[in-house]
């Protein structure tokens, strides 16, 4: 199930974040893991975190190898490591999502969005470079953990684009 689609404007968010590069067909398995580890992280530190885990995806091949970063958003800007970054998403002009089911149909809610986008004749915050598609802000935030609801019918995503002003 999908939402009305919706732009806004976002101040920027400051986030902790590790990096991988991965192929599309792998994220499920890459990803997630993860997740637990930038928690872990931030918990030694007395980081909170001030938003729910994301998946953003920076940048994809044709061969569809993505550079992502998996982590959560803080409220102030903080240091990394070796293992873990610091970044931020950038102020600016959103157009968002929320797809409710299971991660394996959540591409439906990217097309969507894709599709939305278009129509409403905006246009999304990428360029090509060195052989890959390079994306401002292609961010999903889960809002719902399967951790704390096993009804996938029930989990939320919100999928976020970065417009181009």
């Amino acid at each position: 199930m999908l939402s009305e689609p919706k732009t806004e404007q976002r101040k920027e968010l400051h986030y902790l974040a590790i990096r991988k590069t991965v192929h599309m067909h792998d994220i499920p398995d890459t990803l997630p893991p993860l997740i637990p580890e930038v928690k872990e992280w931030m918990q030694k530190r007395n980081i909170e975190a001030a938003g729910p885990d994301f998946f953003l995806y920076k940048s994809m091949n044709d061969k569809g190898e993505l550079d992502c970063e998996a982590g959560f958003s803080v409220s102030n800007a903080y240091e990394g490591d070796e293992r873990v970054m610091a970044g931020s998403f950038p102020a600016g002009h959103y157009a968002s999502i929320i797809y409710t089911g299971h991660f394996k149909d959540m591409m439906q809610g990217h097309v969507a969005l894709e599709n939305w986008i278009k129509e409403k004749g905006f246009t999304e915050k990428a360029h090509r470079e060195n052989g890959r598609t390079q994306w401002g802000g292609r961010t999903e935030f889960y809002l719902v953990d399967p951790d704390f609801e096993p009804n996938p019918d029930k989990w939320q995503t919100e999928i976020v684009f970065l417009l181009e002003d």
